[in-house]
Formats: C-alpha cells, structure tokens, sequence
C-alpha cells in the first residue's frame, strides 16, 4: 500500500499516526480488533449510596456530611487505575462506625458494576468480615 501523507506527515501502512493529547485513550492496531468499552461509570452508583445516607433519620447532621466526606474519597480512590484497598478499607470502617447500614448499601450497590472497582471492594468486604469474626 501507498504511503499516506497527512498535514507533512508519512506513515506507512500499518503506521498508527496520533496527533493531540492520548490521555486516558485506548489505542488498538491491528485487523479485526473487537474492542469495548466496559468502564464503570461510579458518580450515578455513589448517588445512590448518598441518597441512602440521607434518608437515614437517625444520623445527626454533622455525622452525614462526615459520611458524605468519607464517601467522596472511596469514590475518588475506586477511580484509580490502581485503587489503594488499606485507604479504602479505612473509609469504610470509619463509616461502618457511624452507620452500618450505610456500609451495606455500598457494598451492595458497588459490587454490581463490571471491572475492577467490583473486585476491589469484593475484597475488601470479605477482609472486613473475616476482622468483624475475628472479634
């Protein structure tokens, strides 16, 4: 094939030619590639766990917005490519202290979405079981 000139650019066949910022892109070369998106979209699922926390009449004010701050950084840990679980586990056993229940709508409503963040916080649920029977 014909090499393919663009804007001075010479790329061969077979070339992969970026131009611009590829922050956080996938780049897939090759023939009949099948590619998909399965990223987990976790503001809409941390909506739902908020809305828990709100609904709960027996947490005063303040421990809301403390629950809410302490959700906000799970939220921002998950989305790492490499979550930290110890800073995560921490979160949830301060919320745990707090609110329980809250602890279980999280759990429940994050172990559901595909990828990673699933696996992440299936092991930390079971760690903090395993440290709940080991008291």
């Amino acid at each position: 094939m014909a090499d393919k000139k663009k804007d001075g650019l010479s790329a061969g066949s077979g070339s992969v030619v970026i131009g611009g910022n590829v922050e956080r892109s996938n780049i897939v070369v090759g023939d009949n590639n099948v590619v998909t998106n399965q990223s987990v979209q976790l503001e809409s699922l941390f909506k739902v766990i908020v809305e828990a926390v709100e609904s709960q009449p027996n947490l005063a004010p303040a421990e809301k917005e403390d629950i809410k701050a302490e959700l906000q950084e799970v939220q921002t840990a998950l989305e790492e490519p490499k979550p930290d679980e110890t800073f995560i586990a921490r979160r949830l056993r301060n919320i745990k202290r707090m609110a329980p229940e809250i602890v279980e709508v999280a759990f429940e409503t994050l172990k559901n979405p595909i990828g990673g963040v699933a696996e992440v916080v299936k092991r930390i649920a079971a760690k903090m079981a395993e440290d709940a029977n080991a008291k």
